[in-house]
């Protein structure tokens, strides 16, 4: 039984080093610096790592990502079945995401954080629209919503983005 655990655990770190989560890199459309080489191969730091311009796009792995819009904040949301009740607030984000790779990839918005005052919130997947699991072929990209139960009036800093549950995220302020 130990066995199969051990092996388990090397099958998971070797899906980590391999998950497409293997580049990320920051585009801004703002005059902002381009890193520099050495700091673009550095690992991501989650609790302070950089964080783009808003309206920026952000590439982790072989999505590259824009917020579109903050459409709404909400106490009730239209669900995926039924209604549903924030515990705080729904915060929905509006965002593109683009398959800059080179095959077919899976984007999940259960992979996605909301950052706030260094905390992350995980996305409310029941009520994102057509995005909460999308297969996104080489060149092509789709717009949708990512909704977040968060406190009542709380302020988010950034959203981060993720190509797969394994990758090190790419921050955007919003």
């Amino acid at each position: 039984m130990l066995g199969v655990a051990a092996v388990t655990v090397v099958l998971i770190a070797i899906a980590s080093g391999t998950s497409g989560g293997d580049k990320k890199t920051v585009e801004t459309n703002t005059a902002a610096s381009v890193p520099s080489a050495a700091s673009a191969s550095a690992p991501a730091k989650p609790a302070g790592a950089a964080v783009a311009p808003a309206g920026s796009s952000v590439r982790d792995g072989k999505f590259e990502f824009q917020v579109l819009g903050v459409p709404e904040r909400s106490a009730t949301k239209e669900g995926v079945f039924n209604p549903q009740q924030a515990k705080g607030e729904f915060f929905t984000v509006k965002v593109r995401v683009t398959n800059t790779g080179d095959k077919a990839q899976s984007f999940f918005a259960s992979n996605q954080k909301l950052i706030i005052d260094g905390k992350k919130y995980d996305a409310t997947t029941s009520l994102s629209d057509n995005t909460w699991m999308q297969d996104i072929n080489p060149g092509l990209g789709t717009e949708g919503t990512v909704s977040f139960d968060i406190p009542q009036g709380a302020v988010p800093d950034a959203i981060e983005f993720h190509d797969s549950m394994f990758s090190g995220g790419a921050r955007v302020a919003l």
